[in-house]
C-alpha cells in the first residue's frame, strides 16, 4: 500500500476537500499560473496558507476545506486539509497517512491540564504524490535529513503549530532523521502509539475512527479552548 499508485479516489472532491469550490480553485489556478513543477506550487500554497489562515484550537474535523479558508483560522489538521485541497484543484494527488499519537505529545502546549488531553489522538498526516512517488508532508519542503542539518533544535510543540513548522524544522514521526544517521534529538517516534495505514482521502479516516470532537474530553477542550489561538 505504501508504494501504491494514485487513483481516482486520491484526486476526488470530498466534504472536506471540497475542491471544486471556486475559493479552492481559484488559489490553485493562480499558484499552477505561477508555478509548473508540483512541489513549488504546493510550497508556494503552504506558505499563503501559513500566513493567511492564523491557527487556532478547534477540533471540528469535518469542516469543508472551504470553509476554513473563508473564515481564515483553523487547526493543524484544518489547515492540512486546505493544502490537500489546493493539491487536488491542481491534479496533484493526495492520501492520507493515519497514526495515533500519544497524548504526552501535547502536553508542552497544556502544562497542568493533562486531563484534558486522550490517551492517543488520531492524527492524519497527508501525502502528496510528487515526482512519481509519495511524499509525506513532512518533506513537502525537502527531505529530512536536510532539514535536520540546518535545523538548531527539534519540534517540542511548546510554540509553532506543526502545520508551520514543517517549512523549517523536522517534524519527525516516523524517525526517518534516525535512519540518516541524524540526531535523535529530532526523532518524534517515540510518541506514537499506533500505524493505522493508508487512505485514499482524510474523509475515510474520520469515517472509520471517528475524531475527538464528538468525545466528552472533546466537548469540554471546545468549552475551555475552543477558538484560542494555538501560538
Amino acid at each position: 500500500m505504501a508504494d501504491q499508485a494514485p487513483n481516482s479516489a486520491n484526486l476526488k472532491a470530498t466534504a472536506i476537500l471540497d475542491h471544486t469550490e471556486p475559493s479552492i480553485r481559484g488559489l490553485a489556478t493562480e499558484f499552477r499560473r505561477e508555478h509548473s513543477h508540483d512541489r513549488e506550487l504546493l510550497q508556494a500554497a503552504h506558505r499563503y496558507l501559513a500566513e493567511s489562515v492564523k491557527p487556532i484550537y478547534t477540533l471540528d474535523e469535518w469542516q469543508p476545506a472551504s470553509r476554513t479558508l473563508l473564515k481564515r483560522v483553523g487547526s493543524c489538521s484544518q489547515r492540512m486539509a486546505c493544502l490537500e485541497a489546493v493539491a487536488r484543484a491542481a491534479a496533484i494527488a493526495t492520501r492520507s497517512r493515519a497514526l495515533r499519537v500519544s497524548g504526552k505529545f501535547w502536553y508542552p502546549r497544556f502544562r497542568g491540564l493533562s486531563a484534558f488531553i486522550p490517551r492517543s489522538i488520531l492524527l492524519v498526516w497527508p501525502q502528496f504524490f510528487l515526482d512519481g512517488i509519495w511524499v509525506d508532508f513532512d518533506e513537502l519542503y525537502g527531505p529530512l535529513a536536510d532539514l535536520a542539518k540546518r535545523a538548531d533544535r527539534g519540534f517540542s510543540n511548546s510554540g509553532e503549530s506543526v502545520f508551520d513548522a514543517v517549512a523549517h524544522t523536522p517534524v519527525d514521526f516516523l524517525a526517518k532523521t534516525c535512519r540518516a544517521g541524524c540526531s535523535s534529538d529530532f526523532d518524534l517516534s517515540r510518541f506514537i502509539v499506533a500505524h493505522e495505514g493508508f487512505f485514499d482521502t482524510r474523509d475515510e479516516v474520520f469515517e472509520r475512527f471517528g475524531s475527538l470532537h464528538a468525545t466528552l474530553r472533546g466537548r469540554a477542550f471546545r468549552i475551555f479552548f475552543g477558538g484560542r489561538r494555538s501560538v
